[in-house]
């Protein structure tokens, strides 16, 4: 009996190379279905799919997007309660002190406690007054933690009913 040549041995072995997907076992297969980022973070569309989403944004630490639900005229507000006073600050300031305060935690766990008495107020399809109050426990990397409670009082934008949510300002009274 002949023996396959050597070259013939080297071609074989080459299409077979070719011809037979890859296969790592090892490796997760791909999920067929696309995951819609709305229902594992919250559809801005709505009312309560925004403050899943805000919610997620502070979990993940996610600075864009939590980004994505400012409007570009966004103002956020505080009391100052040493000077007696408000405090505020523009989307800019407010983006660039969350990035920070996302990069310095090691977790974030936000629960959104409840709506308040005449509250979720839509004054039409585009226009939304909503005051929640909130739980908000930060843990740093250099283990040390912060925990309060607080309120928030958003007055939520959109061109239209089929857009999302964003927040046009934000008045905070939290405890801390």
């Amino acid at each position: 009996m002949k023996l396959p040549s050597r070259s013939t041995i080297m071609l074989s072995g080459i299409v077979l190379v070719l011809t037979v997907p890859a296969c790592n076992p090892f490796a997760p297969a791909l999920d067929e279905v696309p995951t819609d980022q709305n229902e594992l973070l919250g559809n801005p569309v709505y009312v309560r799919g925004f403050f899943d989403r805000f919610r997620s944004a502070y979990q993940l630490r996610d600075s864009t997007l939590y980004g994505q639900l400012l409007s570009p005229r966004f103002k956020f507000t505080y009391r100052d309660f040493a000077a007696n006073l408000d405090r505020s600050w523009t989307r800019d300031v407010d983006a660039n002190t969350t990035y920070r305060l996302f990069k310095a935690a090691r977790s974030i766990n936000l629960q959104w406690t409840q709506y308040l008495p005449s509250s979720d107020t839509l004054a039409s399809d585009t226009l939304a007054s909503v005051e929640r109050s909130f739980l908000l426990t930060i843990e740093q990397r250099d283990d040390e933690r912060f925990s309060g409670t607080g309120t928030a009082r958003l007055v939520l934008v959109r061109k239209n009913r089929n857009d999302p949510w964003r927040m046009r300002s934000w008045y905070d009274r939290s405890e801390f």
